[in-house]
């Protein structure tokens, strides 16, 4: 049974000086991989950290987490789990006190799976965020404006975008929600909003629930490595931010989405040297 978490945010009081809160789900960054884009991540870390009306959510897949019975190259990361956690703390450290909560990953549960012990799970506690399972139901209150959530680290896919959509679309088939967010398949996409008629029987009349979809992306160069092995079409860096509207416009709530997408240029040379930054702050 999926979890609940629940968030009011008045932005009055929190000092804003926008009638919004955005989210950014943090999904597939992949830590201690070769392709791990470690200059779009700090990007999106900065993004995050100056923006006032920030809160981000975990979607899983935070390291590379490659075990000796997954897929993957385990000799080929370039730093165990247990090191993955650690520097994803240091990277994450500046926009710490912005989270929400997480949900696992299928990378991370690999470790779980092998040695009964959660690698998002600790994440998640060592982050001082609550760690709620493979999926969550969360309702967020942005002044008066009520948003039903669900979140899900997301399914197998196929290669092609639409095979990645159709996973993504699945959850709608059980999910009702104004808003559901899945990762996993590499891609950051808005998905066509759907419409479902409801009946209000407390108003005596018949409404329309306008659900959104999100697949996240993720912070993973597949130009080269597990991708180009297996003859995958490459997929740069993207990630999604939403925002959810807080305005009292003439006596009402306001209630909209609005999706802003960031991707790599791909022009620059994937560079580790957040590994050494690591080693030298454990050596001082």
């Amino acid at each position: 049974m999926s979890q609940y978490i629940r968030f009011d945010f008045d932005t009055k009081k929190l000092g804003y000086s926008e009638s919004v809160i955005r989210i950014y789900p943090l999904s597939c960054m992949h830590l201690g991989s070769p392709q791990c884009d470690m200059k779009f991540l700090s990007e999106h870390i900065y993004r995050i950290k100056h923006d006032p009306n920030a809160r981000w959510v975990y979607m899983g897949d935070g390291g590379e987490c490659v075990t000796k019975l997954s897929k993957g190259d385990v000799y080929g990361q370039l730093m165990p789990p247990q090191a993955q956690i650690e520097c994803l703390l240091d990277v994450m450290a500046p926009i710490r006190q912005k989270g929400l909560f997480g949900v696992r990953g299928n990378h991370g549960h690999r470790v779980y799976k092998e040695t009964g012990l959660s690698f998002d799970h600790t994440l998640c506690s060592r982050l001082g965020v609550p760690y709620m399972g493979a999926g969550t139901f969360s309702n967020m209150v942005v002044n008066r404006s009520s948003y039903d959530m669900y979140f899900h680290h997301g399914t197998d896919s196929g290669i092609s975008l639409r095979a990645k959509i159709s996973a993504a679309e699945s959850f709608g088939r059980f999910i009702r929600a104004d808003a559901i967010f899945t990762a996993h398949s590499h891609v950051a996409q808005e998905l066509q909003p759907a419409a479902e008629l409801y009946c209000d029987n407390n108003a005596r009349k018949c409404g329309t629930l306008l659900r959104h979809q999100y697949i996240t992306g993720s912070f993973y160069d597949s130009r080269t490595g597990y991708a180009e092995d297996k003859g995958y079409p490459p997929l740069l860096p993207s990630c999604l931010r939403v925002s959810f509207d807080g305005r009292i416009v003439e006596g009402k709530a306001k209630k909209t989405q609005k999706v802003d997408r960031y991707e790599s240029d791909g022009q620059h040379e994937l560079k580790h040297e957040y590994i050494q930054e690591y080693l030298m702050r454990r050596l001082e």
